[in-house]
């Protein structure tokens, strides 16, 4: 039987500095306090108390000495048994190799995958080299061909245009190499074929005679290619027809005629015969038209709104709220006082858990003005009732965090802008401080008053220098620690562009944000270059989800004037029109998306303040909330603490700025089909990609070559695989089966180009040789760490001084003697 001796060491290091067992330190203090305490006893009886004193003034010299020896020995000795070392760090030359990786895809036959080849012949003989396939046909898995080449500490150069329809994300791939020291790299592909293909955007769903806004995108590969798109709409109905040489997007609406199920389809005619992939010039799209959901619409009064609602949704306008309001999709409260709800909170408890809508519209008998503080109903309520204190300018603090890593330099004018514009929109009596990250965060300035800083922070701002990938934890992490120092109101204002297909740095962002809002720090989001990144939703998702998390609000625009909004000082020599102009302050929700130019003034409001959980849309240029949602169970609750349009609000039933209005309905009754006894979903999907049939009965469906199994009260799911392509038709519903998407995204994906810049690897001409392989011979170059043990130094020193004391007590002793 073996004896296994038990690991304890702790280690600690300053600098390369470090002890194996840190705890031994620790123990240093209370030793020597244990040491000084044994020296002050006598363990020697006298006669009396004149003898015990003439000893210890004949001693007392002697003591000093002999406790400070006893104390640096022991000192000694314990830096000793804590085991001290040196960690030094030394550049050793590896092994120079490389392994070509080729994606062989369909997507590929644009670019050929000969530069691979002619690659492989030039560095053969000159470094370690292997090529291997890692893709083939339809199924472009780049990040498992990836991830099943790299060893650690090696170096790949991947021939692809990045398209990655199947298996592992990119992201994940790319940082997982990063972390084990494979660079990941590519070459300068010129497309030697020509291509145009098109695909078209736009809802799945649409309720019944209203608009659905579509973008068909047409995407050309080479040279201009000639074409004329063509988009129809069930077979023969003639939407538009455009003609054009190069990408484009174009963007229409329509509202489609009775039928529960309509055909879009986009064609590219008249396209040059050197047009490579022919399969990707026709793309269809289903649209399903859902019944006109069921409203209740309560109010005591004529309501200008409720005529224009009638004309979308299957309005119910009563006076009162009827015993049974199960049929309804959603109930709204115009104007109503609490005491004509206040019987019925239970049951609109109940009913909004459960999955549907309550809108709560304001004015002169509503919120504040009817009665609403302090009852049960506004514990439904996105809002508290009332006006929220005036907080002193000076009590608030900001510290401004700014993304400088390498991959937001292509936005470095912008973001340098757009930081400084965030500086100017705040109020002079704030206390602000600044914050700059890539792979580090360091502080810009210190936190005091903006009036004192201002011209010093900026002249810092438009100095900073993009390097680096970007930790946007250690940003926010950066900024709470300066945050922390101070008293007040805290906020962040977050500056980025949100790169990364990171999954694991995205949850570690957004735990850093939950942990500082939970010690009570605001995360204000701005966004910069999202509109133009080809991962635009995905960025935009990720910074929406910091700010959500934050409490605070995500800009995508430019966000200086919403800044002032919430931080700035109010400009008297504006009028009063102008504060009462309403502002979108959080466009990346659904109701707000892309209207960020509405343009509406309220004469009158009603005075509330958003509860922390809720998600403030909407206020005017004073801050007052005019629009805020929440959810509410399974259901969703939305306040407008404005009127119908009768007395104060008659800007917000225009063309323009209804669809404030009625995507926030629409939002509050969520799923269309929720109250139907029998419906049938298929969505959209492409050859060799299958979609789910969902069906809501009360009876197992019945359909040739599905299995259907049960995975909610009346809901049931199969999976359907298509073998062409087309318009079908299963159990009534009708959805389209594309090609398959390996031809729908064509050219070299930007998102793998960023990601090989942002993980060490680059992006070569593949005629410069020598760069590469100096590169190669660079990268191969690998940092060793070596401790040197200092142990017995400290030891050795540790004896001498014993033996020194042995010596002077000796000495002393053959004196007396």
């Amino acid at each position: 039987m073996s004896f296994v001796i038990p690991d304890y060491s702790s280690i600690y290091c300053v600098s390369k500095y470090c002890v194996k067992y840190s705890y031994v330190l620790i123990a240093i203090v209370p030793v020597l306090l244990l040491l000084f305490w044994l020296s002050m006893k006598t363990f020697v009886k006298f006669g009396n108390r004149f003898e015990l004193e003439a000893f210890l003034k004949a001693k007392k010299t002697e003591r000093k000495i002999i406790l400070a020896l006893r104390s640096f020995a022991v000192i000694f000795l314990m830096f000793a048994i804590a085991s001290p070392f040196i960690l030094e760090s030394k550049t050793v030359q590896g092994d120079p190799r490389l392994t070509i990786l080729v994606d062989n895809s369909s997507s590929m036959a644009l670019y050929g995958t000969e530069i691979a080849y002619d690659l492989y012949d030039e560095l053969e003989g000159t470094i370690s080299v292997h090529i291997r396939t890692i893709a083939n046909g339809q199924h472009s898995t780049i990040g498992n061909g990836i991830l099943n080449s790299i060893e650690g500490n090696d170096n790949v150069m991947v021939i692809t245009d990045g398209v990655n329809n199947e298996g592992k994300l990119l992201g994940d791939i790319m940082l997982f190499a990063s972390g084990i020291n494979s660079s990941v790299s590519t070459l300068k592909m010129e497309a030697k074929n020509n291509d145009v293909g098109v695909v078209i955007e736009g809802p799945p769903d649409l309720i019944k005679d209203t608009s659905g806004d579509f973008v068909v995108k047409v995407s050309v590969v080479g040279d201009r290619m000639p074409y004329t798109l063509q988009v129809t709409y069930d077979d023969t109905n003639l939407v538009f027809e455009e003609s054009a040489s190069t990408s484009k997007e174009f963007q229409f609406s329509r509202k489609f005629p009775d039928g529960e199920y309509h055909k879009l389809k986009a064609e590219l005619i008249k396209v040059p015969k050197n047009d490579h992939f022919e399969n990707n010039n026709v793309f269809l799209k289903s649209v399903k038209i859902v019944p006109r959901p069921k409203v209740l619409y309560v109010s005591q009064k004529s309501s200008p709104l409720a005529k224009e609602l009638d004309k979308i949704y299957k309005l119910d306008v009563r006076s009162t709220v009827p015993s049974d309001i199960s049929e309804y999709m959603a109930v709204i409260f115009n104007d109503i006082r609490a005491s004509k709800i206040n019987s019925h909170v239970d049951r609109l408890s109940d009913y909004v858990s459960d999955g549907s809508g309550l809108i709560f519209i304001g004015g002169e008998n509503s919120f504040e003005r009817g009665g609403y503080k302090g009852t049960l109903l506004e514990t439904l309520l996105p809002i508290k009732i009332g006006a929220g204190e005036e907080q002193n300018k000076s009590d608030i603090n900001v510290v401004i965090v700014i993304d400088i890593s390498s991959g937001t330099a292509d936005h470095i004018s912008v973001e340098k802008a757009l930081a400084l514009s965030v500086v100017d929109s705040l109020s002079e009596k704030n206390n602000v401080g600044a914050v700059a990250f890539s792979s580090q965060a360091f502080q810009i300035a210190e936190i005091q008053p903006l009036a004192q800083n201002k011209k010093e922070l900026k002249e810092k701002i438009s100095r900073l220098k993009f390097d680096g990938q970007s930790f946007f934890n250690l940003g926010i992490e950066g900024g709470f620690r300066i945050l922390s120092e101070v008293g007040g109101s805290k906020n962040i204002i977050f500056i980025s562009d949100g790169k990364t297909t990171y999954g694991k740095l995205r949850e570690d962002t957004l735990e850093t944000v939950r942990s500082v809002n939970a010690k009570g720090v605001k995360v204000f989001v701005v966004g910069v270059g999202t509109e133009s990144d080809s991962l635009a939703t995905e960025n935009n998702l990720f910074l929406g989800n910091m700010a959500a998390l934050g409490e605070g609000i995500y800009y995508k625009a430019d966000a200086s004037n919403k800044l002032k909004v919430e931080f700035g000082d109010q400009d008297e020599t504006k009028g009063e029109e102008f504060y009462n102009t309403l502002v979108p302050i959080d466009t990346t929700h659904f109701i707000t998306l892309g209207l960020d130019d509405i343009h509406a003034t309220v004469s009158g409001y009603n005075y509330a303040v958003p509860k922390p959980a809720a998600r403030t849309l909407v206020t005017t240029h004073k801050n007052i909330p005019i629009l805020v949602v929440w959810r509410f169970g399974l259901g969703r609750v939305v306040s407008i603490t404005t009127d119908d349009g009768l007395k104060w609000a008659g800007d917000l039933l225009n063309k323009k700025n209804s669809k404030l209005l009625t995507r926030g309905i629409n939002w509050a009754i969520g799923d269309l089909g929720r109250q139907k006894s029998y419906d049938v979903t298929i969505r959209d999907t492409v050859l060799g990609k299958s979609t789910n049939v969902n069906v809501i009965s009360r009876e197992m469906p019945q359909s040739e070559g599905l299995s259907f199994a049960k995975i909610d009260t009346n809901l049931y799911s199969s999976v359907y695989t298509p073998t062409d392509t087309g318009y079908k038709e299963i159990l009534g519903a009708t959805f389209a089966v594309n090609n398959n998407d390996e031809y729908e995204k064509l050219g070299i994906n930007p998102e793998f180009t960023n990601l090989v810049e942002k993980t060490g690897g680059q992006i070569f001409d593949p005629n410069d040789i020598e760069k590469i392989i100096e590169f190669i011979r660079a990268k191969s170059k690998r940092i060793k760490i070596d401790s040197t043990d200092y142990r017995w130094p400290f030891a050795i020193i540790a004896m001498l001084l014993f033996l020194t004391e042995i010596a002077i007590r000796r000495y002393r002793e053959n004196l007396i003697k």
